[in-house]
C-alpha cells in the first residue's frame, strides 16, 4: 500500500502567503520523508492523510482554521510547525534509497514528494518512470 501524504495547513490567502506555504510544505516533506499536500481551501479531509501540519498562521483564514481544528478533532496526528524543526533534513532518496547529500524533495502537482535524488529525478525525467515522480 502506498504511503498516504502529509497535508500541511497554512495561509493560502494571497499569492505570497501560498509561496510561503509551499516553500514551508518542502520543508516538511524534506524533514518528516513523507509526500506533502498543500491545503489550498476548504475542500480537503484530513482523516485521508498521514498527519496534519499546522503551518505559522494557519488560523489566519476559515478555511485553514477548519482543516485544523477538525483534524484535530478526528484525533488525525497534528504537528506544529515548530515540531517538523526538530527532525533533520533527509539525505536518503525515497526512489533508490541511496544516502546522497544533494537528495531533496521535488516540486509535485499539488505539494512536494519525498527527498530524492539528482539521479532518480534525472532518470524519471527521461524514462517516464511511473509511480516515481509526479513533477508539476
Amino acid at each position: 500500500m502506498a504511503e498516504r501524504p502529509i497535508l500541511v495547513v497554512g495561509n493560502a490567502s494571497s499569492p505570497v502567503a501560498l509561496a510561503d506555504l509551499t516553500a514551508f510544505a518542502c520543508d516538511v516533506a524534506d524533514r518528516l520523508r513523507f509526500p506533502t499536500v498543500v491545503a489550498t481551501g476548504r475542500d480537503y479531509d484530513p482523516t485521508q492523510y498521514e498527519a496534519v501540519v499546522l503551518a505559522d498562521g494557519w488560523s489566519e483564514t476559515f478555511a485553514s482554521a477548519a482543516l485544523g481544528c477538525e483534524a484535530t478533532l478526528a484525533d488525525v496526528c497534528t504537528l506544529w510547525a515548530d515540531d517538523v524543526y526538530e527532525y533533520g533534513c533527509n539525505t536518503t532518496c525515497g526512489h533508490c534509497g541511496e544516502d546522497d547529500p544533494e537528495a531533496a524533495p521535488v516540486r509535485s502537482v499539488d505539494g512536494w514528494t519525498t527527498s530524492v535524488c539528482p539521479g532518480c529525478v534525472d532518470a524519471a525525467r527521461r524514462e517516464a518512470l511511473p509511480g516515481v515522480l509526479v513533477a508539476a
